[in-house]
């Protein structure tokens, strides 16, 4: 795993966490093996002029139902909203580091297994959402020698959860 590699996987370990924070579902890392269960799962694709790749959120009903502000359990309309607002953020935070993505939108499937076969060797982040779980997978294609640069609080972005109206 190349440092960048490493970097954007925290990156969006975080804003998944942060994301759940938002609707008062607790978050953590979790390394046990994956359940053989029904999940929903958002497929989200990126791209820019330095960086394009896809992000890939399986879960299980349990960890989406439980954020579901409306209450109407596990949908797959709320499935694609989870996934939009994670890969939302993730665009954030790589702007705040002077990389710029724009995002496509979300396509939902329902899954038992799902085992995407990325470029890298890189096991997929594993998350105890609420009484549910939650994986989720990073692909990258990035220019030759990216870096990130240090994350710029002042960036013209609002802050995730915030209306802006045009």
């Amino acid at each position: 795993m190349t440092p960048l590699q490493e970097t954007l996987r925290s990156i969006l370990a975080e804003k998944a966490c942060e994301l759940f924070a938002a609707y008062d579902v607790a978050c953590t890392v979790d390394d046990s093996p994956p359940v053989v269960a029904r999940q929903l799962c958002g497929i989200l694709g990126f791209t820019g002029d330095r960086m394009c790749g896809s992000v890939v959120l399986s879960a299980t009903e349990a960890a989406v139902a439980c954020s579901n502000p409306i209450g109407d359990g596990a949908t797959r309309g709320w499935v694609a909203e989870l996934t939009n607002q994670l890969v939302g953020r993730f665009k954030n935070a790589l702007f705040r580091c002077g990389v710029e993505v724009a995002m496509s939108i979300p396509v939902v499937l329902t899954a038992t297994q799902l085992t995407p076969l990325p470029q890298t060797n890189l096991d997929p982040t594993r998350l105890a959402v609420g009484s549910g779980f939650l994986t989720i997978w990073l692909e990258i294609e990035a220019e030759a020698g990216l870096e990130l640069s240090a994350p710029s609080p002042e960036s013209e972005i609002a802050p995730e959860g915030e209306a802006m109206l045009f």
